[in-house]
């Protein structure tokens, strides 16, 4: 269902103001001749403005070349717009109220604004008329539902839209805009002008944290964060984006990291069950992204080794397995986000951000507390470590083993997640730690995945010989990823004597 990628920027310009000879931009040659067009907008949301408040917009649009209904999403840097037919009916089409679930969790959308747009356009052409931007010069005409007709509010802005320059072209587009007087607009949407008063304030941003002022502002600013990058993942889900279940799966496991790690600052009957409502869903989701893991690793594997010692149809074996394993996986997967259970988590989600549950340590200045939890985590990570040398001493190489190093990783990955909450109070030092960290998890990662395939392997050796085709080759794939972890834990020793020194670690006091 994506239509494209929109990186835009929207400029407030006085009436009668004439615009600039846009030649003067960098890379303009020439300037198409202006075409009008009047757009006609009915905004849909929620009672509350849960997709507004999200940055997410969804209308029913007349006029113009794209007439339609609409979805525009956050992503990267812009929004991926969405396109369905207008139709007959002026309720939302089902296909896109499903990609918004997340956010409205089947609460009725209806019409919230209503939005006239006299829209000048030009393109904006560089070399070999090449199409590099789109201008929209709009004199706009918004009125909230509900509101009488003298409440219309009312301006003009100009849009330039990118289509093949780069996303740079705006910042070296704001100068020549701004010597004509033309600068970005504080609100960059139509919609969030209607709606302006109806909105809250926009939360206090990481940059304004001090270390003198409380640590539940930084928290917080975390939770807000990761809430909405969990949200933003649940759309990609639904409508079908690749890393969209590895991306809300991460967004789980920082937002129970946060929970345990400063869970002292927080009310823990609230907060524990949330922690344990995260796990359910990175786990449940986490089966199919599993086996689209070790398919593509065992893939790679076959193709590396001698054509004479692949026996029998191997891959023809290793696609069916992990590709039955994956649509299962696939269709249990668009079940959870439908439940009830799933998304009365998100109601609490956003619970915890607009009213969130503080123990009274959360006033205590940021620098008091904060660092100290760092440093528990990071204990947390030395005796791991410390563990998994035992094991590996008693009982040598094996599941338990196995097991012990993956408590090392998750232990690391929980380490890493407090410092980013702590990165924009304490930089580099906070910076370079949670790096450290993340270079465990990254080789512990690897070699986790050569523990599941070579379980995997097994498995798929015991069907083959049951079903009279030869085992040998997974057999060598086997000793390939036994040598391959041996590897990795040399890797591991490195990655932790950087972690474990106490250069990093000074700043935590």
């Amino acid at each position: 269902m994506k239509d494209h990628h929109e990186i835009e920027r929207a400029y407030a310009v006085d009436t009668e103001t004439e615009l600039p000879d846009l030649t003067d931009l960098p890379g303009v040659v020439r300037v198409t001749e202006p075409t009008t067009a009047t757009l006609v907008a009915t905004y849909v949301d929620t009672a509350d403005l849960a997709l507004v408040r999200h940055g997410v917009t969804l209308r029913r649009r007349t006029g113009g070349a794209d007439a339609g209904w609409h979805l525009k999403v956050p992503a990267g840097l812009g929004r991926d717009e969405l396109h369905r037919p207008l139709g007959r009916s002026e309720t939302v089409p089902a296909v896109l109220a499903r990609q918004v679930l997340g956010w409205t969790r089947g609460r009725d959308l209806r019409p919230v604004a209503d939005i006239e747009t006299v829209r000048t356009t030009r393109l904006l052409l560089g070399a070999e008329d090449a199409v590099l931007a789109e201008v929209a010069d709009d004199r706009v005409t918004g009125r909230a539902v509900g509101r009488l007709a003298a409440d219309a509010v009312a301006w003009r802005e100009v849009e330039i839209e990118l289509v093949t320059a780069p996303p740079a072209f705006l910042d070296d587009a704001d100068g020549p805009l701004a010597a004509a007087g033309i600068v970005p607009r504080t609100v960059q949407r139509k919609i969030g002008s209607v709606l302006a008063h109806r909105l809250p304030e926009p939360a206090a941003a990481a940059t304004g944290l001090t270390l003198d002022g409380p640590a539940s502002a930084v928290l917080l600013a975390r939770l807000a964060e990761q809430v909405d990058a969990l949200l933003r993942a649940d759309c990609d889900v639904r409508r079908g984006v690749d890393d969209g279940v590895h991306q809300l799966r991460v967004a789980c496991r920082r937002l129970r990291a946060a929970l345990a790690t400063y869970r002292p600052l927080l009310d823990r009957d609230r907060t524990d069950p949330l922690r344990n409502e995260l796990r359910w869903v990175a786990r449940t989701l986490g089966a199919g992204r599993d086996a689209e893991v070790v398919q593509e690793r065992l893939r790679g594997l076959v193709a590396e080794v001698p054509r004479r010692h692949v026996v029998g149809p191997v891959r023809r074996r290793i696609d069916r397995t992990y590709a039955d394993r994956r649509r299962a996986t696939g269709t249990h997967a668009a079940d959870v986000l439908a439940s009830r259970r799933y998304l009365r988590l998100l109601g609490r989600l956003d619970r915890l951000v607009t009213s969130p549950p503080w123990a009274e340590r959360a006033e205590r200045p940021a620098a008091e507390v904060l660092p100290q939890r760092v440093r528990k985590d990071l204990r947390r990570l030395q005796d791991a470590v410390a563990l998994a040398e035992a094991v590996a001493e008693t009982d040598g190489a094996g599941p338990a083993h196995d097991e012990a190093l993956h408590d090392v990783r998750k232990s690391a990955k929980r380490l890493r997640y407090a410092c980013e909450v702590l990165e924009p109070l304490w930089g580099a030092d906070a910076k370079r730690l949670r790096k450290a960290a993340q270079e465990v998890t990254r080789v512990l990662g690897e070699r986790q995945d050569t523990a599941v395939t070579r379980a995997g392997l097994r498995r798929i050796a015991a069907r083959a010989a049951a079903d009279g085709e030869s085992a040998f080759t997974y057999g060598v794939l086997h000793e390939r990823e036994e040598a391959r972890a041996a590897a990795l834990e040399d890797e591991f020793a490195e990655a932790w004597r950087r972690v474990d020194g106490k250069k990093l670690r000074r700043w935590l006091g």
